[in-house]
């Protein structure tokens, strides 16, 4: 089994949740990642968080500009299995991503909030936690 990823923010949870029940279902055309004990469910949730943080964090981007060259996100994300990014699981992490952008820029206040550069920082370290789990499969 796969180490996990805490989330401090609910909605990010409820959020999460929702992606990773869309990816788990799609997980059984996945073919096996790995060799070992990681199962196709496991690398279909850890697909399902890869998607939807990079559509979470090209929300914010979108929503709460800060000057200067916009990160690509998805150029970011690891090559995966081209069952997991069918047109209608893309479209879907893609709504997700722009639901939880919205609510986490009203539940902090607005762009220019402290709360919301936090939850900002947070969403972009947890990408990055779940890029590595994807490395060392």
């Amino acid at each position: 089994m796969l180490p996990t990823v805490s989330f401090t923010r609910p909605w990010l949870r409820r959020g999460t949740a929702i992606a990773l029940l869309c990816a788990a279902g799609a997980s059984a055309a996945i073919p096996a990642a790995t060799a070992g004990n990681v199962d196709d469910e496991d690398v279909g949730v850890l697909i399902g968080e890869l998607m939807f943080h990079a559509d979470l964090l090209t929300s914010l981007d979108t929503l709460c500009p800060r000057g200067g060259p916009r990160n690509n996100w998805h150029a970011a994300l690891p090559a995966l299995p081209s069952a997991a990014t069918t047109p209608e699981l893309l479209d879907l992490s893609r709504q997700l991503g722009a639901r939880a952008g919205r609510q986490l820029v009203r539940d902090s206040g607005g762009c220019a909030t402290r709360q919301f550069a936090d939850a900002y920082g947070e969403s972009r370290q947890t990408f990055g936690e779940l890029i590595e789990r994807w490395q060392q499969l």
